[in-house]
């Protein structure tokens, strides 16, 4: 080990709180603007659809370029990597804060995307390559796991204090700082390690990844949203389904691809993508719902509404790392279905009490959905990362960071979608009072309580019951859905590992293998 690298590895856990601090807002991002739904709607007149591309924008330009960034970092080096993409997210963020229409807010939150995803990978590939030993490793792992497990709850949090003093703007403003000092922590900490043996780089797979995610995704969620054309859904779907063909091909065909295949060879890998994706989905899909339930439904201010969800969050960010320790212990297959087991009886438990507001049967419930999912992400992580090589780290780090964003967005997009098709065909106003309510009132109960407010006394409290009613019953139907999609990822990983269990579980000891690779910086 040479003097950089004893020197990195004696500031090891100084440089994990550093990563950890980097990718914090970028893990809010993705939620800190569902408490601000409302202003969103006052202030910018944003409709349900841009409502929803404001949300959906910022992971599916993600997802599109995480599978470049993070190969990338293994060739030119992730601190290089980590400290661009904090600047491209610092200045996107006040470029977004002084947005003035929803055209803007989108173009914004696709910037920010651009930032994040330089730094997502960066910072899983850092912990990767600094931490040598792989029990502090899968600790390590389980905090860069609390982060994103807990920073989409920490977003609604974050958001509604802000909202209690200032204009919906500040919300981006607050990253300015953090980027500020994060940028000198990690210029000050790390050294940046260029790999001598890098393989070259080429245009074509780059571009085939990006067109094929962003082009499958974009279709997915046109598809989910109401009133889209076919060909909005037909013509970017296939282009990414072409795209992702003619890129898989070329990476298997490679003898130096941008993004190792051959990782997915590994089974604790591949349910860790599984386990990674299906249950992220569930949260940040579901998430957005929740915030609107407090606000519009039991009537919570943005500010009651972030302390409201604060448990989820503190739940998650505990149990991530414990779950990372208990992992070497008892194996995925015990960790994984149980932290998904608690989960889905958290779903459950919201969706028996959907009218109700009672608030400590629902902060019961957010703590076991932050327990389970915190678990379930530090596990997901490590078997990921620990089933890559340190040179590797990068593209490993693409991958979960792909499975994250996949699953958040798509959760957004289908789950926002299922809500609105069930909250749209629930809402009924009595028939003295429907000819006077505009049709905008059945695309959201945002919309409606906004139309309430300009109507006439009877005409608006006719709108603000039948908004309210409609709106429950659709949360209870996504809640149970969400349920459904959790207990059914469980027992599908539970059966895969149990069927391909060699005896007593040697294999499930995943934090107790030693580096597939020789790491070329010891």
């Amino acid at each position: 080990m040479s003097s950089d690298d004893r020197a990195v590895h004696s500031r090891r856990w100084l440089i994990l709180a550093t990563v950890a601090g980097c990718f914090l807002p970028v893990a809010a991002d993705a939620t800190i603007l569902n408490v601000a739904v409302p202003s969103l709607t006052e202030t910018l007149g944003a409709s349900a659809r841009e409502l929803l591309w404001i949300v959906d924008i910022y992971p599916l330009v993600m997802v599109g370029l995480v599978l470049v960034t993070g190969p990338l970092g293994d060739r030119v080096g992730h601190q290089r990597l980590l400290l661009t993409g904090l600047g491209v997210f610092g200045v996107s963020s006040a470029l977004s804060a002084l947005a003035t229409a929803p055209a803007a807010l989108i173009a914004g939150r696709a910037a920010l995307a651009v930032g994040a995803s330089m730094i997502i990978p960066a910072t899983l590939a850092i912990i990767r390559q600094v931490f040598h030993d792989p029990r502090e490793r899968a600790f390590a792992i389980g905090v860069w796991s609390a982060i994103a497990a807990s920073g989409a709850a920490v977003g609604p949090v974050a958001g509604g204090l802000v909202l209690a003093h200032y204009w919906w703007g500040a919300v981006f403003l607050i990253n300015i700082p953090l980027v500020a000092a994060a940028l000198f922590l990690v210029f000050s900490l790390l050294t940046n390690q260029v790999p001598e043996d890098k393989d070259p780089l080429e245009a074509t797979s780059p571009v085939l990844a990006v067109v094929g995610t962003v082009g499958i995704v974009y279709a997915v969620k046109s598809a989910a949203h109401e009133g889209s054309a076919p060909i909005e859904t037909w013509v970017p779907g296939v282009i990414g389904l072409v795209a992702a063909t003619f890129f898989l091909r070329r990476q298997l065909r490679s003898e130096q691809p941008m993004l190792d295949l051959a990782l997915f060879r590994e089974q604790h890998f591949r349910i860790g993508v599984m386990a990674a994706t299906l249950p992220v989905f569930v949260l940040v899909g579901f998430e957005l719902q929740l915030a609107q339930h407090l606000q519009f439904v039991i009537g919570k201010s943005p500010w009651e509404a972030g302390i409201f969800l604060l448990p989820m969050p503190i739940a998650a960010f505990a149990a991530a790392p414990l779950a990372g320790l208990l992992s070497s212990r008892h194996g995925v297959s015990v960790i994984i279905p149980a932290g998904l087991g608690l989960a889905a009886l958290g779903y459950v438990g919201i969706a028996i009490s959907a009218d109700s507001s009672a608030s400590l049967a629902l902060t019961g419930c957010l703590i076991l959905i932050g327990t389970g999912h915190g678990g379930v992400q530090a596990v997901a992580s490590d078997a990921i990362m620990t089933g890559a090589p340190p040179n590797r780290a990068g593209a490993a780090a693409s991958i979960e960071s792909v499975s994250y964003e996949v699953g958040a967005g798509l959760g957004i997009a289908l789950l926002g979608s299922l809500m609105a098709a069930v909250y749209s065909h629930t809402f009924a106003l009595p028939p003295t009072t429907e000819a006077a309510v505009p049709d905008k009132a059945t695309d959201s109960i945002g919309e409606a309580v906004s139309l309430a407010h300009k109507a006439q006394t009877d005409v608006g409290q006719a709108i603000t019951v039948a908004a309210k009613e409609a709106f429950i019953h659709a949360y209870r139907v996504t809640a149970i859905s969400a349920a459904v999609i959790v207990a059914v990822t469980a027992v599908v990983i539970a059966l895969i590992l149990k069927r391909s269990a060699p005896g007593h579980g040697e294999e499930e000891q995943v934090s107790h293998r030693s580096d597939p690779m020789p790491d070329s910086r010891r």
